[in-house]
Parts: C-alpha cells; sequence; structure tokens
C-alpha cells in the first residue's frame, strides 16, 4: 500500500524570495548619520550619545579618591595627625595632658608647643566659632538655587543641615544637654578626678583632717616641695563654679577668703585656681574639634574649590544664574578664599597636635571621632553633587548625579557643576549649539 504524495510544483513557477543588499562594511547599531531628528535638541543628544557612552570608562581607586574631597581630607588630615605622633614618638615632644601638673610647668621653648601662642588662642579656643561664621557666610552668600532643583534636601537647606549636625555633635562632645559634655564623662568613666590645687599658706594638719585623700603630682611628689590637690566631685570640673556657697568646707581652709574675689580676667586675685582632672582618658578636644571643622568646611568649600579648579585649568562651566557684582557675590568670593585658609589654619594645628599634646592614644581616639562624626553627617545628609566636571572629551569622565543620585543624562551632556554641585544650562549656549548642528545637517544635505 503506498502513501499519497504530494504534487511537486515545476520549477518554473516556485516563487523567488529575495534578500535585500547588506553592506559589509555596516555597524551592528544605528549611526546618528542614519538617523536624522526632527527636533534641534534631539539631534543634539543623538549626536552626542555615542561619544558621552563611550567616554564613560571605569575609573581607578587613585581617580575616585583624588575626585572625592571628603576622602582627600579624611585622608590629609589622618596623615598630618600620624606624622606627628611619629615625630611626637621619635623626639619625645609630646606632653601627657592627663597629669593635672602640667598647667604649672614652665613654658617650654618651641612656640607652637605653648598653648599661649596666637593660633591657639585667637582660632583654636574659638575654632567652632570661626568655622560657623565662614560657613554661614559662604552659604547665605551662594547664588540663587532654581526652585526646581532647591525640592527637598537640596542646596541651601541641605547644607544647613550639615551644619546643624555637627553643631550638635560638638555640643555633645563640650556640653551634654544632662551634664557633663561626652569628654568629661569618658575621663570619668575611666578612673580619672576632678582636683584642684590647694593654695598656699594654707594649715596642712587641718586640710588634712578636712580632706584625708589629698595628693601630690609631679616630679618632687611630697609634701614638702611639691604642689597638694584636693581631690572634688566631678561636677566641678563640668562647668559647676567652685565658690564659698557650693563648697563651703575647702574655703574655709583659706585665710580671709571673704575679702578675695573671684574674676576670670585676673586669676591671680581667685581665691582657688580652676578645677582640672587628673589622669584618666583624655580624648584630645583639639583633635576632634579640628578634625570636625576641616571635614564640614571642606565640604561646603567643595563647589567653590571645584570652580577655582576648572577655571585654572581653563574648563568652562555654565551657570544659569545671573551673579551681579555686589556685595554678595564679593562677600561670597572672599568668604570662600578665608574659609580655606582657615582650613590651611585647621590643618597646621592638628599637625602641632600631633606633635606636642597628649598621648598617641587620646589623639588617635579625638581624630577617629571627628572623622567618624563627619562620615555619619555624610550618611545622613548624602552628598548630591557629582565628583567633578563632566568633560565629554576626556576618557576618564563620569556622568553627573542630580539631586539624589539620579543621574541626569541630559544635563551631564549640556550642563556644568558649581557650588554645592547644582547643574546649570545655559540657554544662549543651547542655541548656538542647535544653530551649528543645524548648519551641519544643511550642509549634509
Amino acid at each position: 500500500m503506498t502513501s499519497a504524495q504530494p504534487p511537486s510544483t515545476p520549477k518554473s513557477i516556485r516563487p523567488t524570495i529575495s534578500t535585500p543588499h547588506r553592506r559589509t562594511n555596516s555597524a551592528s547599531h544605528a549611526s546618528p548619520i542614519d538617523i536624522k531628528p526632527k527636533s534641534p535638541a534631539a539631534r543634539r543628544m543623538s549626536m552626542t550619545s555615542t561619544s558621552q557612552s563611550a567616554s564613560l570608562t571605569p575609573q581607578t581607586l587613585a581617580q575616585r579618591i583624588v575626585e572625592n574631597e571628603q576622602l582627600m581630607l579624611a585622608g590629609l588630615v589622618s596623615s598630618l595627625m600620624l606624622c606627628g605622633i611619629l615625630y611626637s614618638l621619635i623626639q619625645s615632644t609630646s606632653l601627657d595632658t592627663s597629669e593635672i601638673h602640667h598647667h604649672t610647668l614652665p613654658h617650654r621653648a618651641e612656640y607652637f608647643a605653648r598653648k599661649s601662642n596666637v593660633f591657639n588662642v585667637i582660632f583654636v579656643k574659638r575654632a567652632w566659632g570661626w568655622t560657623s561664621i565662614l560657613y554661614l557666610l559662604h552659604l547665605f552668600s551662594s547664588p540663587t538655587i532654581p526652585s526646581q532643583i532647591h525640592t527637598g534636601l537640596g542646596g541651601r537647606a541641605r547644607r544647613l543641615g550639615i551644619w546643624m549636625l555637627a553643631t550638635i555633635a560638638w555640643l555633645v562632645f563640650t556640653s551634654w544637654f544632662f551634664g557633663a559634655g561626652l569628654g568629661d564623662r569618658i575621663i570619668a568613666l575611666t578612673g580619672g578626678n576632678c582636683a584642684v590645687q590647694l593654695p598656699t599658706g594654707v594649715d596642712l594638719k587641718i586640710a588634712r583632717e578636712t580632706f584625708p585623700s589629698l595628693f601630690t603630682a609631679g616630679e618632687k611628689s611630697t609634701t614638702t616641695n611639691g604642689r597638694i590637690y584636693v581631690p572634688l566631685p566631678h561636677q566641678y570640673c563640668s562647668g559647676t563654679p567652685l565658690t564659698p556657697s557650693t563648697f563651703p568646707q575647702l574655703f574655709s581652709l583659706i585665710p580671709s577668703h571673704s575679702d578675695i574675689h573671684a574674676t576670670s580676667r585676673h586669676e591671680s586675685l581667685q581665691a582657688l585656681p580652676r578645677p582640672r582632672w587628673h589622669r584618666g582618658f583624655d580624648i584630645s578636644g583639639h583633635a576632634f574639634l579640628l578634625t570636625l571643622s576641616v571635614m564640614v568646611l571642606g565640604r561646603g568649600l567643595a563647589g567653590t574649590w571645584r570652580s577655582w579648579s576648572s577655571t585654572a585649568s581653563g574648563t568652562k562651566s555654565r551657570t544659569v544664574v545671573k551673579r551681579d557684582d555686589g556685595y554678595l557675590a564679593l562677600i561670597h568670593r572672599w568668604s570662600g578664599i578665608v574659609a580655606t585658609g582657615l582650613v590651611g589654619i585647621w590643618c597646621w594645628m592638628i599637625l602641632m597636635t600631633g606633635i606636642y599634646f597628649h598621648n598617641p592614644p587620646e589623639k588617635l581616639s579625638g581624630l577617629v571621632l571627628g572623622l567618624s562624626t563627619a562620615y555619619l553627617i555624610n550618611i545622613l545628609i548624602p552628598p548630591s553633587t557629582p565628583s567633578s566636571l563632566v568633560n565629554p572629551t576626556s576618557p576618564s569622565s563620569r556622568p553627573i548625579s542630580g539631586i539624589g543620585g539620579i543621574f541626569d543624562e541630559n544635563a551631564a551632556r549640556r550642563g556644568g557643576v558649581i557650588d554645592d554641585g547644582v547643574i546649570y544650562e545655559n540657554p544662549a549656549e543651547s542655541d548656538s549649539s542647535d544653530e551649528a548642528v543645524d548648519k551641519g545637517k544643511d550642509k549634509t544635505d
């Protein structure tokens, strides 16, 4: 039994299937020349998309560090502190400030080893005041940010929040809201004692009967030649005033104490010197505060530094804000210059702290605490600025991030970055680029 065979189609009437001609040298993707968008803006984007995508090559670790001001500043202050500690260990220049008698030692020969040096008296003792003044001046004199970019935590609100968080951290360390600051609490928890030097002329027999725990400190730790100290409750080293009404048993030992009026400007007329901590783990307040000041000021000045860098390298940045040459622009310019100089002073004093004051663990703890505080602020208010100006011709260019870290491709092709990383576009420049594209199209046609 045979199965039915389908009828065969004659070769003459079979349909012919033709294949369109393909270019052997054509690329696997459409070229901007083959596709000509109608809109000028679309043509501009089309002509730059291929070159922009090709320029986004992976960055090396060194490039990322150079383009991140916070990492660079953290590396700078850490290097200065480590170099200062190393020098102090080799040359034995550091003074152990946890010992109470270091306040009565004679002045050291090195100028920056004295607490009376001009940088310490004028700047470091009021470090957060100087930092706050210049930071806020630079902030509120900055150009107005467009409303569509100023939403959420962008612009001035974001930068003001950074300063507020840093101020809270400074207050927590120096004077806690519910008593002593964090530094004083750590000293007390690690075995430190609050004490005051007993003035001369006091009857030692009566003093020992009143305070059985008198102690001496210094090279000559004897009751005859050494200085005698009276231990006090911890609150007298944390802001509670020491007066005849708050601690009468001590003032009763001082002859004619009622005739001595304490004054903050004439320490020699005070009935008793200022109470101070003895022993315990004393975190370097200078290391903490100066590190935090450098990191906060550096973040506020990052846009200005990038603008200066682009100007020096010849890179053109675009601005949509018309900045007049009035007082506000002058204040903004000079506040950036002075604040940059202040960052240099803080860095120098970090080095001097590493060389001349505290023991190594206390200096390192202050450095780590300052860097950790800055890192926490960066987490709570993450930077919305890109690392650098976009240069489409550079092989290591990176995309520009918008508010919240979202990549804005259009702004990356047309915009520049100034101040707080805000992307601006110059309409005149966009129009001129449109005309250039149109002329090129006409010539091609």
